[in-house]
């Protein structure tokens, strides 16, 4: 009989130890991911959601499209868990005292284009002409200054400057010859061709580092859940390597997430984006967030000085390489 409680004893004790571990194994930690617009700019993630490998690493995700710098607002009120992003924005929040840090990068230049009216044909043309950007301050203005300057024309002096708010819009004014140019993003870049509207410069070829989506989260998250931040890294690295090599899932993707129905520009996009910009493994470009916080000293005074590895982690995918993970995604 005292052999036999004790049996039972040990059972006992044996569910107690296998229990927990079981249910915790079993459920899904609840994340929330933000995203600025529905552009495949944000592929890898929409591929991680898209083809159940987040769920893999075990996350029940929420995802959150917040327009433009709102989604650091967002994010900073605690709001999201992680976000992908443009460096520039971040970093303009950051230098300003925001907790957010870059993990990853996946796409390291940006998708602009300096686009001017077919009377345009070489940079000198443009002294005494009018560029068109979204909003003084914005991506498109703080890219074009520099550009201008290193053609030897002074921003407001040589080349005048004014604000059109919407892509659509400024590509019509070229196009119309209302102004002489304008940065131009893609898609839109596609609709300006149509409309007659050539191509100065690619800021993908400029060689000008720029990333254009990086992986945030809070300084406090990732000291508070590196663990949650590992898997995460994991399942947006393998979910990078899916998209890249599963070309059905990148489109079916890009159709949920980036709102776009017609197939001949789902599959253009698709493989624009998989040849051209995405890199197979996302890790940060210091040299990228240093030239963004360069960009940003432009305007903002906060940012001069400042270091790129105040506002990384590079340890994240630092460790992920030494235990050998991105090599069993990527051998």
């Amino acid at each position: 009989m005292k052999a036999l409680c004790r049996l039972c004893l040990i059972f006992w004790m044996f569910l107690i130890l296998l229990g927990p571990a079981d249910t915790e194994g079993a459920s899904l930690t609840r994340i929330r991911a933000g995203y600025p617009s529905p552009s495949a700019t944000f592929y890898p993630l929409f591929a991680a959601k898209e083809g159940g490998v987040l769920e893999k690493y075990g996350f029940d995700t929420e995802m959150i499209y917040v327009q433009g710098v709102q989604l650091i607002q967002v994010h900073v009120s605690g709001q999201l868990d992680f976000s992908t992003i443009s460096a520039v924005v971040y970093l303009q929040a950051s230098v300003e005292g925001a907790d957010l840090i870059q993990v990853a990068s996946s796409i390291d230049n940006q998708l602009m284009k300096l686009m001017v009216h077919p009377s345009i044909s070489k940079p000198a043309d443009l002294k005494g002409k009018t560029i068109a950007v979204t909003r003084f301050g914005s991506l498109t203005d703080l890219l074009v200054r520099p550009v201008l300057k290193n053609w030897g024309l002074e921003p407001m002096k040589d080349v005048n400057l004014i604000q059109i708010g919407r892509m659509p819009d400024m590509a019509l004014a070229v196009s119309q010859k209302r102004v002489e140019g304008g940065v131009i993003s893609f898609p839109t870049s596609l609709n300006a061709e149509k409309m007659g509207v050539k191509t100065l410069l690619d800021f993908a070829d400029s060689g000008f580092d720029i990333p254009a989506t990086t992986v945030v989260v809070s300084r406090r998250y990732a000291q508070t859940h590196r663990e949650a931040v590992l898997r995460f890294l994991k399942a947006y690295i393998e979910g990078t390597r899916r998209l890249l090599t599963d070309r059905e899932l990148g489109i079916r993707a890009l159709r949920k997430y980036g709102g776009v129905s017609d197939r001949d520009l789902l599959a253009y996009t698709y493989d624009l984006f998989t040849s051209r910009y995405i890199k197979k493994i996302p890790k940060i470009n210091p040299k990228g967030v240093a030239n963004s916080l360069s960009l940003i000293a432009e305007n903002n005074p906060k940012a001069k000085g400042r270091k790129a590895e105040e506002f990384m982690d590079a340890s994240f995918m630092e460790e992920l390489e030494k235990t050998g993970f991105i090599k069993s995604v990527w051998p």
